[in-house]
Formats: structure tokens, C-alpha cells, sequence
């Protein structure tokens, strides 16, 4: 395959590689907000590694908890807002280096609402495009406020970004729901503790496969006051296959290049396991059914 394009049943599909930076960082456990500033300092480290090792690339993911690791009773004092230092840090260093980065605080809005895990899409200027609140958050231990959507944004390069996080991963329907809301890259940022390593490769698999995407998990790495976090960050083709993958236990950057487009191609054919077509056109080979097939509407797991 040439690099850039791909050829398809109707044709050529032309199509542009956006290159990701994965950032397998080991977060410090914050309980001061000095704790936050030695974390906010690691990730622009790890942005400029990125950029002198890979020269244009265009999207830098940081794994959940990037800003404060994982210590909950200290979330509700020392969660950040929006417009607070830490993130007009990386939204600067966005705009110095003309990268996209996806970054995970815990944001306080004002809204009343207790603390939100929260990722934020920045783009090459600056500019938080997109942001998106845990819908998932880990029982028993995360006690942040659940999210109510995934919806997708336009990213870099044709790409349709949608944002999860850790685990968001492990139920279906989140998977479902950005792939039905068009992305054809999710990408998963996560603390993600030992022993559930086959979940989480498990669920990255099938979350590409079932929903004909690419998936970017970006994992941390690191101990803390209770959790070991392994790592393994993967890129996932959507058939499933991982291309790409760190190794576990240790920090590590990253790159990959995937071809949006091509997935935007694939979801318009009925071809063989192009599920978001034939899920939304069961039984379509079936003379009965006009090479229409059935909807979504005699699905019932939902209503229950």
C-alpha cells in the first residue's frame, strides 16, 4: 500500500496519515499543588521529546490522570479549572509546537457539580475544542460526576476523534456510541492498574473490531500509594490486529500512523465485518429484505 492511500472496491481513496505521539508516563500521586506543577512540567517535557524525535507530528496523547495520578481524597481540593495554570500550560505548548494534544485533568467547572474527570481535545492554536467527562467512572473508588454523551469532533488530517476514558472502555455501548457518532479514531487515555492487563488489551481489540476504528490506548506507567499501572499502550488496526504497542512497567514514547479516511470508506460498503454498516442493515443479502435489511429499532437490551 502506498503511503497515503489505499484502493477500494469503487477505487482510489486518498487519505492523509495522521501521526500520534503516545506519552506512557508515570504520574505523581498529587496531594499538593506542587505535586500538580512537577506533573504539569512532565507532560511538556514528554511534548517537546515528541516533537524533537518525531518532527511533525500531529497529535500528542497523554494517558488519565496526567495532571494528579490516582488519589481521591485529595481530587476535591486540588482539581483544577479550565483557565487555571497547569492547562494554559499545555494549551501554550500546543500552540508553540502547531500539535493537537489530548489532556485528562480533574476540573472543577463552575456548575455546582462535584469534580469531573474530564479530557480536553487542544488544538494547533491553543484552543480547547472538545471536551469530554468520564461517562464510566471506576466503581468503587473514582467519585467524580459520570458524563451523559461521546460525542466526536473533527481532528487533524480527516480524522473524527472520539475520547474516552480507561474504564469507559469496558462496557460496549461507549464504543458504539462514538463509532454511530462517526469516529474513526477513539482514542482511550487511561491510569489502568494490574491485574486486569488482558482486559485491557482484550477490550481494545474488540472495541477496534466490533466497531471498525482504529483505537489509540495511551496507559500510564508506575506505582502508587495502592495500584501498579503496566502500561502497554497499543494502536489497534480495525480488524482487531494491535500494530504497534510499549513495553510495560517503564515509560515510553510512542508514534503511529493511521489513515482515517479509510475507515470513513470502509462504513459506506456492506462488505464482510463492516459492522456499523450491518448492524444498521440485518439480514440485507436476504431476498425478503431488498438489500436494505433491517434497523436497530428490534434491538431490546436497552429498554430492559
Amino acid at each position: 500500500m502506498n503511503i497515503g492511500s489505499t484502493y477500494a472496491l469503487n477505487g482510489k481513496i486518498e487519505t492523509e496519515a495522521m501521526s500520534v505521539v503516545m506519552a506512557q508516563i508515570a504520574p505523581k500521586s498529587a496531594h499538593t499543588m506542587e505535586d500538580v506543577e512537577f506533573n504539569t512540567n512532565q507532560i511538556l517535557s514528554y511534548m517537546d521529546k515528541a516533537a524533537a524525535g518525531f518532527p511533525g507530528y500531529d497529535l500528542f496523547m497523554c494517558p488519565e490522570c496526567g495532571f494528579h495520578g490516582f488519589a481521591p481524597g485529595d481530587w476535591p481540593r486540588l482539581a483544577l479549572t479550565l483557565d487555571s495554570e497547569p492547562i494554559n500550560k499545555v494549551r501554550a505548548k500546543c500552540k508553540e509546537l502547531g500539535v493537537w494534544g489530548i489532556f485528562n485533568p480533574l476540573v472543577r467547572e463552575n456548575d455546582g457539580q462535584f469534580v469531573k474527570n474530564m479530557a480536553i481535545l487542544v488544538n494547533d492554536k491553543g484552543e480547547i475544542v472538545h471536551k469530554y467527562v468520564k461517562m464510566n467512572p471506576w466503581l468503587p473508588d473514582e467519585c467524580t460526576v459520570p458524563g451523559t454523551e461521546c460525542k466526536v469532533v473533527d481532528g487533524p488530517k480527516g480524522s473524527k476523534i472520539g475520547i474516552i476514558i480507561c474504564a469507559d472502555g469496558d462496557y460496549p455501548e461507549i464504543w458504539r456510541e462514538a463509532a454511530v457518532n462517526g469516529a474513526n479514531v477513539i482514542c482511550r487515555v487511561s491510569h489502568y492498574m494490574a491485574p486486569y492487563d488482558e482486559a485491557w488489551e482484550i477490550t481494545n481489540k474488540a472495541g477496534a473490531y466490533c466497531n471498525q476504528t482504529y483505537v489509540l490506548g495511551c496507559n500510564s506507567v508506575g506505582i502508587d500509594e495502592c495500584y501498579t499501572y503496566f502500561g502497554n499502550s497499543m494502536a489497534v488496526n480495525p480488524d482487531g490486529t494491535v500494530f504497534a504497542r510499549a513495553p510495560k512497567g517503564i515509560p515510553w514514547l510512542m508514534k503511529v500512523d493511521v489513515y482515517p479516511g479509510i475507515v470513513d470508506k470502509m462504513r459506506t460498503q456492506p462488505g464482510a465485518y463492516n459492522f456499523i454498516w450491518q448492524y444498521k442493515h440485518r439480514g440485507a443479502s436476504c431476498p425478503d429484505q431488498n438489500g436494505a435489511g433491517r434497523g436497530v429499532s428490534d434491538y431490546n437490551a436497552y429498554t430492559k
